[in-house]
């Protein structure tokens, strides 16, 4: 699931999005381009996220049971069984990279 806060409800002026894993309990935030930001620590120090804005949203998920996962370890290869990164499927421009799957196409794809 994928749930989008536009730039107007944010104090940086910078659209948000968040994505819910399809399995778990694990949310990432993409602020505001997927591949932009490794962490929400460089998001706030690129100016793409406030400090106040990243306080809500981390107790946001927090409240509803929802571990956060930095961008830096989604990109990370996933070695398992996914047919996504054999189909070169791309999932929201980052489910996979060169021809392999990632922990992002494990947790947040469609499988």
């Amino acid at each position: 699931m994928s749930i989008g806060i536009p730039a107007e409800a944010t104090e940086a002026g910078v659209p948000l999005g968040i994505r819910l894993s399809n399995y778990g309990n694990l949310a990432a935030v993409t602020p505001p381009m997927p591949d932009s930001h490794d962490d929400l620590d460089h998001a706030v120090r690129d100016g793409a996220l406030s400090e106040a804005d990243r306080g809500r949203i981390e107790a946001a998920l927090s409240d509803l049971g929802y571990t956060l996962v930095p961008q830096r370890l989604l990109h990370q290869r996933y070695n398992g069984v996914t047919w996504l990164a054999n189909e070169g499927i791309s999932l929201l421009s980052y489910g996979t990279h060169q021809g392999h799957g990632t922990w992002w196409t494990r947790f947040f794809g469609h499988l």
